[in-house]
């Protein structure tokens, strides 16, 4: 075979290898009940087209060119450079294809699928609020991984191939299947984004500091709290969505080892989980005053009494607990420019989450044997199986059963509405 024959073989070989950009979705074919929506496949797929339109049309323009002059020594070393660097945006590209195809993949198992399905619901739902910022924010895709806790890549935030993210993509750990529960951790992975989106991300560290300050709280509290509203700010997003389930379901998840919970760093934005958890406690409190927070509250301080912190740490710790209350107060009264000039709470009805409202929920359900759902959102429901939990006799077993008939329901109602929108 001659030089030219091979390298017009190569030219045809790597045209075909681009086209291959386009059939992600094909590649992975979901069946239809574990698909993801419409919109996401959009989302997913429109960086793949324009890079796979982009290198067509360069190899078809340039291409033609030298496959004319094929004969000529300068034709071909101009091709072989052509080819080669498409091969090397390819791989580039496929980076991101692998990406998403690991990712996708998991929903082929079938009650992963459709719990995942769900989870994504919920997570959307945790950043429906009234405010314009939000209301173009694709709905995030979840995925199982490996690890303790939940984690997410932003929207907008390059992937390893550089690539922005198209989507926001949740991480929660295998565990979550069995403690859905616990699915607040989808809710305050979603307060992430929505504290970059709204601009909350810049200005509630200032907020928090400025808070402490008049209340006479030590420079190096101030500090830390500034860099702990990283966390903070998703924990509350959490608790705006979710009520007292999201404090519940923290002191459960942050049950972790003294050397844990007790840790103070300066350059970690997560607080450490004794002033976490106390914070979600006096939320409640600050929300609807007395109420099982105290009891749960009494509960985390005998497990994590602060004599088994070393000095260091107790010293901070301690301070940091004197300002719990001020922090909290914060959250809930300060008038934002990024909100027009609203408090964070004003996007929610934290009236809907009301413990006395779920709690009549489970005495209805209790008595009729029917859970009735049909006046929650999604990050509603959560908070009321997180109620049954704390405050029915039924069991492990039961609970899970009927939750992932829940998660499943989102994912099929979701479904049916897109399909008819």
């Amino acid at each position: 075979m001659t030089f030219h024959n091979e390298l017009y073989r190569r030219f045809v070989s790597v045209t075909n290898k681009v086209k291959l950009l386009s059939s992600l979705r094909k590649s992975v074919a979901l069946p239809a009940d574990y698909d993801i929506a419409e919109s996401q496949w959009s989302a997913i797929e429109s960086p793949l087209s324009a890079i796979e339109a982009k290198l067509h049309a360069c190899l078809k323009k340039e291409g033609k060119v030298y496959l004319k002059q094929i004969h000529q020594a300068e034709a071909k070393r101009a091709l072989t450079m052509l080819l080669g660097k498409t091969e090397l945006e390819l791989s580039k590209s496929f980076i991101y294809f692998d990406t998403f195809v690991d990712l996708l993949s998991q929903r082929h198992l079938p009650e992963m699928g459709l719990l995942l399905g769900g989870c994504d619901v919920l997570a959307h739902d945790a950043l429906k609020k009234d405010h314009p910022a939000l209301s173009l924010i694709e709905k995030p895709l979840v995925s199982f991984n490996r690890g303790f806790g939940a984690s997410i890549l932003r929207e907008g935030v390059p992937l390893p191939d550089g690539t922005p993210n198209p989507l926001a993509t949740i991480q929660i750990p295998y565990t979550k299947i069995k403690d859905k529960y616990n699915l607040t951790s989808v809710v305050h992975e979603s307060g992430h984004t929505a504290m970059v989106q709204l601009g909350l991300v810049n200005v509630l560290p200032e907020a928090i500091s400025e808070a402490l300050a008049h209340a006479g709280a030590p420079e190096v509290i101030r500090k830390l709290f500034a860099l702990w509203t990283m966390e903070i700010g998703p924990d509350f997003w959490g608790f705006c969505n979710c009520g007292a389930a999201q404090a519940s379901s923290a002191m459960e998840i942050l049950c972790l080892p003294p050397s844990q919970v007790f840790k103070v760093s300066a350059t970690d934005p997560h607080p450490p989980p004794f002033l976490r958890v106390l914070l979600s406690f006096e939320w409640c409190r600050q929300q609807w005053g007395i109420g099982d927070w105290d009891e749960w509250e009494k509960q985390w301080l005998t497990l994590y009494p602060l004599e088994a912190a070393s000095e260091r740490e107790r010293k901070v710790l301690a301070a940091g607990r004197r300002y719990v209350s001020t922090v909290s107060r914060a959250l809930f009264h300060t008038k934002f420019s990024v909100l027009d000039k609203r408090a964070m709470p004003s996007l929610f009805d934290l009236n809907r989450n009301a413990p006395e409202r779920l709690e009549r929920f489970v005495r209805d359900a209790e008595n009729s044997g029917i859970l009735d759902l049909s006046e929650l959102s999604p990050c509603a429901q959560l908070a009321l199986f997180r109620t049954l939990r704390n405050k029915s006799t039924l069991s492990e077993q039961s609970l899970d059963r009927l939750m992932t008939t829940w998660l499943v329901g989102l994912a099929r109602r979701s479904k049916l509405k897109e399909h008819y929108s």
